[in-house]
């Protein structure tokens, strides 16, 4: 095992483990490149890559699917059973079958990086990677407090640190808007007073244009999103949703390379109501 000015403590640490040491070598090139502040280790078998992740608990790992001693799932499974899940887990494979999907949720992976290396690939994924970690500040607006209690319980397994300023009144909710940017608003369509959730999205887009907006409707959400182009809705969400929803929708309107992953594991999928690209 080799360490990039390696500690116990200290900064946050990125492991790269795999038995090809041309692959780890161009992968931790990147990674340095990206971001020079983190802690870079490199393991070369299954049982350095439990041991690192237990001792320097990475931020971000990128794991092969096979070592001499065992494969990476198992390394894997092995320090998550001791209780550490990295938060950015990308698991290295030549191809991508549909088994691995399953297999990767067991794992809490994150994205499987295909080989041959695709270097744009891991540059978007990196990119992703520290914008997650960045706070983002979002905005929910909802008048039924049961409904916003469930609300913050599923933002807070998102994959984003999420700061999340809540209210039950759209005047109330301009008012925050003016004191301080949210990258992005969370809006019930059934909120009252006023005109409701639309009304609200179209002041706040008035009144802050670049903020990206999101209605959520226990209705049809396609016939919404159809109907709410027009008004600069950036994306419609169906109730009941979950946070792998909430994370397709930040990935959408932070512009953000979407993880294969969450494409493959999404079920309830949000509807995507303007032109932004995926």
């Amino acid at each position: 095992m080799s360490h990039s000015d390696a500690r116990a403590s200290g900064p946050a640490a990125a492991l790269v483990a795999d038995r090809d040491p041309i692959l780890r070598r161009r992968l931790v090139e990147l990674i340095r490149a990206h971001d020079p502040s983190l802690q870079i280790i490199e393991a070369q078998t299954s049982r350095e890559t439990c041991e690192v992740c237990l001792v320097h608990r990475p931020v971000l790992a990128f794991v092969g699917l096979q070592f001499e001693d065992a494969s990476g799932p198992e390394a894997v499974a092995r320090f998550k059973a001791q209780g550490f899940v990295v938060p950015c887990l990308i698991l290295i494979a030549p191809q991508i079958f549909s088994r691995w999907t399953e297999i990767s949720q067991h794992l809490d992976a994150h994205e499987f990086l295909r080989l041959p290396l695709d270097e744009a690939h891991v540059v978007g994924l990196l990119q992703a990677h520290a914008r997650r970690r960045q706070p983002t500040r979002l905005l929910l607006v909802d008048s039924a407090p049961q409904s916003r209690t469930l609300v913050r319980r599923i933002l807070a397994t998102s994959g984003f640190n999420l700061a999340v300023e809540e209210t039950e009144s759209g005047p109330h909710a301009l008012k925050l808007v003016r004191q301080a940017a949210c990258d992005v608003a969370l809006i019930d369509l059934g909120l009252r007073g006023g005109g409701g959730g639309l009304e609200l999205a179209c002041q706040i887009r008035d009144l802050a244009p670049g903020t990206p907006l999101v209605l959520m409707t226990g209705g049809d959400a396609a016939t919404l999103a159809q109907a709410s182009r027009h008004f600069g809705i950036d994306y419609v969400l169906r109730k009941p949703f979950f946070a792998r929803d909430v994370d397709r929708v930040l990935y959408h309107v932070l512009d953000l390379r979407r993880p294969y992953l969450l494409n493959a594991t999404t079920e309830a999928l949000p509807v995507q109501s303007t032109s932004r690209t995926a």
